[in-house]
């Protein structure tokens, strides 16, 4: 898949194999976290191929779901605030159970002495 949506299902690869060393790779993750915030924050397009903020919610945090690892690791890099706005992507893979348990686990490992999120 060409375009900005091919890249983000790219990076989410890079995200799951950073989670496949140890110890994890917290560099790239970090950065993928920072890049995706930056993206996020462009302005929208009518092209989903440029639409960077598009391809980041559809190829990129619609999938975080998917992997455990990166579910219990997403308290670290993603605020409460961006958690809840996110809650549509979420759900796009998950039932109303499995959602339920993701916002209860990711809320009950969220602190607020944790480094200012990325995302």
């Amino acid at each position: 898949m060409p375009g900005a949506m091919g890249l983000w299902i790219e990076i989410y690869l890079k995200l799951v194999d950073a989670y496949d060393v140890v110890p994890i790779n917290e560099d790239l993750i970090r950065r993928i976290y920072e890049f995706a915030d930056w993206c996020l924050k462009q302005p929208s397009t009518s092209d989903l191929e440029t639409d960077v903020a598009s391809a980041v919610a559809i190829a990129f945090i619609e999938n975080l779901p998917v992997d455990k690892r990166i579910t219990d690791d997403l308290h670290r890099w993603m605020s409460i605030e961006s958690f809840k706005g996110f809650e549509h992507l979420f759900r796009y893979h998950l039932s109303e159970e499995e959602y339920q348990q993701l916002a209860r686990d990711f809320l009950a490992r969220k602190r607020p002495s944790h480094p200012l999120p990325r995302l």
